[in-house]
């Protein structure tokens, strides 16, 4: 029965650990100025289909696209960021490793979903770039927790996720 509190305890200060970083770093994403970033992934993405824009907004026939705080990646990064400094292992010098491999691995892919949502777009209609930014959003994400994972218990050598609380 004591090691089953103790479990109980060491998920409860995970996710007590989790929320705290995931609601601090969100709340930066959203309080501190990206819009040099959101600019920068507008124009990247606008010149990859000669699509015309203003700042953070391209416009593609009659739909206006906005590449907001959300569209960056950070808030992926967040809850990356939130998963791998919650867990007491790897150390430290590792989490870090993990966190700026996977988090250029995360932007990349961000930068190509956004690239496919819009090429999707072009290609099939407007109306399928929400539905299709939705769905893509989502997978990517399950995408990279998974690779965490897995290369995260590799790294660490536990079996169970709970050998990481």
């Amino acid at each position: 029965m004591q090691l089953k509190e103790m479990q109980k305890n060491k998920t409860i200060l995970f996710l007590i650990k989790f929320g705290v970083i995931f609601f601090v770093l969100h709340f930066l994403v959203w309080s501190i100025p990206v819009l040099f970033l959101q600019n920068w992934i507008a124009f990247l993405q606008a010149g990859f289909f000669e699509l015309p824009l203003q700042d953070n907004l391209i416009y593609l026939n009659q739909k206006q696209i906005l590449i907001n705080p959300s569209c960056t990646g950070l808030i992926s990064l967040s809850i990356l960021a939130a998963i791998i400094f919650s867990l007491t292992k790897p150390e430290m010098k590792k989490k870090i490793q993990i966190f700026v491999l996977a988090g250029s691995i995360m932007f990349v892919l961000n930068l190509l979903r956004i690239y496919f949502v819009l090429w999707t777009g072009i290609n099939f209609g407007e109306d399928l770039i929400e539905v299709l930014h939705e769905i893509s959003w989502m997978t990517t994400a399950i995408f990279i927790i998974g690779l965490w994972y897995y290369f995260t218990k590799r790294i660490t050598k536990v079996k169970e996720f709970n050998e990481l609380l």
